[in-house]
């Protein structure tokens, strides 16, 4: 017997990301309630790819925080995530460096 699907509520406080000199995100906050649906806006270079690969594991924030449920996890890896409820659909076709070839063509 297969584990329901359930929803999971998503929070970010204050998410800083750095590549260098250059940050990308800047105190991010987002709020996402279980079960509800929200769309990322914003022109190219806005941080909007870069703050949902801080959720799905693929980057590491530099500063901030990630709540899952209420619970403050720290993602490492897109493994750690897709176990806690996350994943992505990539627009384009992205490789994950820490999974195997197998994995990435799951995914």
């Amino acid at each position: 017997m297969t584990n329901p699907v359930r929803a999971a509520a998503v929070q970010t406080i204050d998410l800083t990301k750095r590549f260098g000199a250059f940050t990308a995100l800047d105190a991010v906050s987002i709020s996402i309630a279980p079960g509800t649906v929200h769309a990322l806006l914003g022109e190219n270079g806005a941080g909007k790819s870069t703050l949902v690969k801080c959720l799905v594991g693929y980057y590491l924030p530099d500063n901030g925080n990630v709540l899952i449920d209420g619970r403050e996890q720290e993602i490492r890896s897109p493994r750690q995530a897709r176990e806690l409820g996350l994943g992505m659909v990539y627009q384009h076709f992205t490789l994950v460096p820490s999974m195997t070839v197998a994995e990435n063509l799951v995914m």
